[in-house]
């Protein structure tokens, strides 16, 4: 038995004032009995576009490589801000004597 994961959809929604909200991506798994007979397939989560949850999904068909460099980009960019975000709200916590949540 086998399964193979094939891109399925991509999902993209903006907000009410026309900004982009989102995309996410969505795979197709199919099953295939040893003699590649498909005997089932089912579809996975959507999950938020990253680099890393679009294994597998060809970007390279929609974006080009400039597009995808900055999304890489984006994405080390919103884990600092985030880790420093967390340090900020660290140091703020001992000035004041405040326990960290």
């Amino acid at each position: 038995m086998q399964t193979t994961k094939h891109p399925y959809e991509l999902l993209i929604r903006w907000d009410q004032t026309g900004a982009l909200a989102g995309a996410h991506v969505q795979h197709r798994y199919v099953i295939r009995d040893d003699a590649g007979k498909v005997i089932g397939e089912t579809l996975g989560s959507a999950e938020p576009l990253t680099l890393e949850s679009a294994a597998g999904f060809p970007l390279g068909d929609l974006l080009a490589q400039t597009h995808i460099d900055a999304l890489a980009r984006t994405s080390a960019l919103d884990a600092e801000r985030d880790a420093l975000a967390a340090r900020v709200a660290e140091l703020e916590a001992q000035i004041s004597g405040t326990p960290i949540a």
